[in-house]
């Protein structure tokens, strides 16, 4: 049977080790901050230890350990949003998936393992964060682009559908903004969007399909400047 003062010490140690990812997650102001990864790592431990409890250390943590993985991915799921053609979310869900990592370590002792654990996503985190940023910013020039479709009023639903639709067979688009405004006698719909690379070949399709549509009155599409720096 676990001591309780061993138990205590795992949970603490869990507790700390959550601290130290929140920590950074909270000061990015992400969705899953310090409580989320405090109580996963917490959360972890627990059942790691209640694995070894219930047998008296003859269990078998690993189907403990199965479980909470399939737990983290629905909570990490629920992290992971789509915004128009941009997914965003992927590093919090990553970054709960080691925090639960670490709790688990933690329950079964491995305390140093779990301390190098944290190390590294933190590393992961500080470092990577302004290279990545580097590598973006040399590797693929990101062109902002408006699309302009002037068309009757009650074709904009069709014209968004069309909109949507082609741009989602291009690779690196990221859509701003897509709205329409009425006037007197016709719509006007409006799309601001990024692409990496610059491909206009993409923005000459959606024009042509567009242009397509019987009482579309103009389609066309110019560059903006260049949203790099905002990477």
């Amino acid at each position: 049977m676990l001591l309780f003062t061993d138990f205590l010490l795992r949970i603490g140690s869990a507790f700390v080790m959550g601290t130290l990812i929140g920590l950074e997650r909270q000061y990015r102001q992400r969705d899953a901050g310090l409580r989320t990864n405090v109580l996963v790592t917490v959360g972890s431990a627990a059942f790691t230890v209640l694995s070894y409890a219930m047998t008296s250390g003859n269990g078998d943590p690993s189907r403990v350990a199965a479980q909470i993985v399939s737990g983290i991915g629905f909570l990490g799921g629920g992290l992971i949003l789509k915004d128009g053609f941009n997914v965003k979310g992927l590093n919090t869900a990553a970054t709960i998936w080691c925090s639960a990592a670490s709790g688990t370590l933690v329950g079964v002792g491995m305390f140093a393992e779990s301390a190098i654990l944290v190390g590294f996503v933190l590393l992961t985190h500080l470092l990577y964060r302004p290279l990545c940023r580097l590598i973006e910013r040399n590797s693929a020039e990101s062109c902002a682009y408006s699309l302009r479709v002037e068309c009757r009023t009650d074709l904009v639903d069709k014209i968004r559908e069309i909109i949507m639709r082609t741009l989602s067979f291009g690779g690196g688009v990221k859509l701003s903004s897509l709205y329409y405004k009425n006037m007197e006698d016709k719509s006007v719909v409006c799309c601001d969007l990024e692409i990496v690379g610059g491909n206009r070949a993409l923005l000459d399709l959606l024009v042509a399909r567009v242009r397509a549509v019987p009482e579309v009155s103009f389609a066309g599409w110019e560059e903006r400047h260049s949203s790099q720096e905002d990477f």
